[in-house]
């Protein structure tokens, strides 16, 4: 159902996705953080299909606003690098230091291929008085929820090295996406597509997923 409401979002757009992609840099720095976002709507696809199964409460409609909100969010691009530190400490509180050093270095690593072909703007090099409007500031929350249920998400699936692993490489995505989208020229518009098209195949993998292997919701 989220997975639904998202791709109906997107049809707004009347953007040809085949046109879409054919605007889009064919570079592993643009789609490796890409390929991150993508990993991120699969996981909270996961939670959202194990939150239903105790019916649609309040929680899964929220669920839903978020997913929603997110595409809006990574279109703007504002509050990567603060979602990218929340991540990683998540790992570290969740998994340990010896995992949350693992995450840092997959992170960083992702941050180095994304940054290196970009010299778009990101919000780690504004003016100290450069201040945020309010759509941007409601941009870097949302990101922020996002980035916490993804996580959540991540740890009812995986654990040990494969979720520090996995959780880096989405957690240095939100840090570049920004940069790599700005930089590649799209519109705001075809962003919006973009990211919707991820959040409806990220959220429609992960509910079947989670439609098939779901055991025991175990509360992180």
């Amino acid at each position: 159902m989220v997975a639904i409401a998202i791709y109906g979002f997107t049809l707004i757009m009347r953007i040809s996705p085949t046109k879409l992609l054919e605007t889009l840099p064919q570079t592993i720095y643009f789609w490796l953080p890409i390929s991150g976002i993508f990993l991120g709507y699969g996981f909270l696809g996961y939670s959202v299909r194990v939150l239903t199964l105790y019916g649609f409460s309040p929680l899964v409609w929220g669920f839903l606003a978020l997913a929603i909100a997110s595409v809006w969010s990574l279109a703007i691009g504002y509050g990567g690098l603060l979602a990218t530190m929340l991540a990683l400490g998540m790992v570290v509180k969740f998994d340990g230091v010896n995992a949350g050093f693992i995450a840092i270095a997959v992170a960083a690593g992702t941050m180095w291929l994304g940054f290196s072909q970009t010299d778009a703007e990101t919000d780690i090099q504004q003016s100290p008085n450069q201040k945020l409007t309010l759509q941007e500031i409601a941009s870097v929350l949302v990101l922020l929820a996002f980035a916490t249920f993804v996580n959540l998400g991540t740890y009812q699936v995986l654990s040990g090295v494969n979720a520090a692993i996995v959780t880096g490489a989405v957690a240095g995505s939100y840090a570049v996406i920004g940069s790599q989208v700005k930089a590649s020229g799209i519109t705001t518009r075809e962003a919006l597509q973009l990211f919707g098209t991820l959040a409806f195949l990220g959220l429609a993998i992960g509910w079947v997923y989670g439609w098939f292997t779901y055991k025991v919701f175990v509360p992180v």
